[in-house]
């Protein structure tokens, strides 16, 4: 995981992150698990960071150790005065570079989903599902829950196309459109719904 860390943390996932840091507080153990559940509770490495002390400790097989390490970030990240990347990723080509970047290097296709506040914050990211995104399996439900544990009110949904191409299928579109409504219908917004090629990405909802 060192060696991966060092030639593509790029491509890591924020589980794979999280998987890293926990080495540090459970040692000689496998955090797999514990990272998973981490990520699926708080939906990101930024919700996870930002947990409120003692949320953390309550995932199974978790110790105190895990609890003071992401306070330490968090405490860190607050002294030193650096703002997340993500703050002003909203903006057109600054959201295009950041997705471009996020699937730098994969090989399947893997759906994404970002959850912005109010104000266009990137308050959380989440991994939703691992396949072709018009055969997703992946509940409705995960999306709404997951935006509003991150305290946001809006979603730019995320799907790549290993081949390259950023020209949508009927099942996209179709896809695309059943998502807007499910959010819509819990006062959540699509902002829009991208598909990432290799160099490049081109938003769903501009065609539909």
């Amino acid at each position: 995981m060192r060696m991966r860390f060092e030639n593509e943390h790029e491509t890591m996932t924020d589980v794979d992150i999280v998987e890293m840091l926990l080495y540090y507080a459970v040692p000689r153990a496998d955090t797999r698990k514990q990272a998973q559940a981490l990520v699926d509770v708080f939906g990101s490495l930024e919700g996870i960071i930002a947990a409120d002390f003692g949320e953390i400790s309550k995932i199974s097989g978790l110790k105190d150790s895990a609890e003071t390490l992401f306070s330490l970030l968090r405490e860190a990240i607050k002294r030193s005065g650096v703002k997340s990347a993500s703050h002003s990723v909203l903006e057109p080509e600054k959201l295009k570079k950041y997705l471009v970047g996020l699937y730098k290097g994969a090989s399947a296709e893997t759906v994404y989903a970002l959850y912005f506040s109010a104000d266009g914050e990137l308050v959380g990211k989440q991994l939703v599902f691992r396949g072709d995104v018009s055969s997703a399996r992946f509940s409705l439900r995960t999306i709404t829950e997951g935006v509003i544990r991150a305290g946001g009110n809006s979603v730019v949904l995320a799907h790549n196309h290993p081949s390259g191409s950023l020209v949508p299928s009927g099942d996209d579109l179709i896809t695309t459109k059943r998502i807007a409504a499910h959010l819509a219908a819990n006062d959540i917004t699509l902002i829009e719904h991208y598909i990432v090629g290799n160099d490049d990405c081109a938003g769903i909802l501009k065609v539909n």
